[in-house]
């Protein structure tokens, strides 16, 4: 919840923030009543894990984590078994996103950002994380399957469509990364996790401070890679 208040700070990038709440029974049931589905994640969670899908289909609810599906008769029954399975982790609860999809299959986008040998904000990696059949994560480590952004974005944009939108979607990492960086100025990259939705709005569903970099190698192409693994090199350096 810390990034996503600083975030809230500036206005540009606030109308890019799906509503996320802690998770009581109170906002999730509120937020349910507005958006009909809902992610619970922990507030400090990784890689996709723990994550719960909640959903409201005329007067039944259903509870989905991983591939694992439960139907309920009432709200406090769900958020019972969720409560059950959570512990007594923190949760947060955000607004679900309809996400874009290709092949029948929702995706979701990762920006690298990082500082470059000139101490500047560069987007140095954009990549797709395509969701296994069922499962309601993207995330690589969940098995989620990496794909280049333009082979998801060809069904939906056109070759010249793609070179604005893909220039958007820098801009708003470049904008997001220094905003958040000026209140956690130590790290010097960042991973923003990127939804779409089916009216091609942008959405950050999550900044880490601390990404993942072995995505980007699983592409053909490792030019992306080369380049981060270079700057996280450089960056390593001066810190020593």
């Amino acid at each position: 919840m810390g990034k996503h208040r600083i975030m809230m700070k500036d206005s540009n990038i606030a109308r890019h923030l799906p509503q996320t709440l802690i998770a009581t029974a109170a906002n999730v049931r509120t937020l349910l009543k507005l958006h009909s589905v809902v992610y619970l994640k922990p507030n400090h969670g990784t890689g996709g894990n723990g994550i719960f899908k909640l959903s409201t289909h005329d007067k039944s609810f259903g509870l989905q984590s991983g591939v694992k599906s439960q139907t309920f008769i009432s709200f406090d029954g769900a958020f019972k078994a969720f409560k059950k399975s959570a512990g007594k982790k923190v949760y947060i609860v955000q607004k679900g996103i309809p996400l874009l999809r290709y092949r029948n299959r929702p995706f979701d986008l990762r920006i690298m950002v990082q500082r470059n040998p000139n101490r500047k904000w560069e987007v140095t990696g954009m990549i797709g994380r395509l969701a296994q059949p069922k499962k309601i994560v993207t995330n690589y480590h969940n098995g989620g399957r990496p794909l280049p952004v333009r082979q998801l974005l060809t069904p939906t944009l056109s070759p010249v469509a793609q070179n604005a939108y893909i220039q958007r979607l820098n801009q708003l990492g470049l904008r997001t990364s220094g905003h958040v960086n000026k209140f956690f100025p130590r790290f010097r990259s960042y991973g923003l996790d990127i939804g779409i939705d089916k009216e091609l709005k942008i959405w950050i569903i999550e900044v880490n401070t601390r990404p993942d970099k072995t995505i980007f190698n699983v592409l053909k192409d490792k030019r992306m890679f080369r380049k981060i693994v270079r700057y996280a090199k450089i960056a390593n350096d001066k810190k020593a």
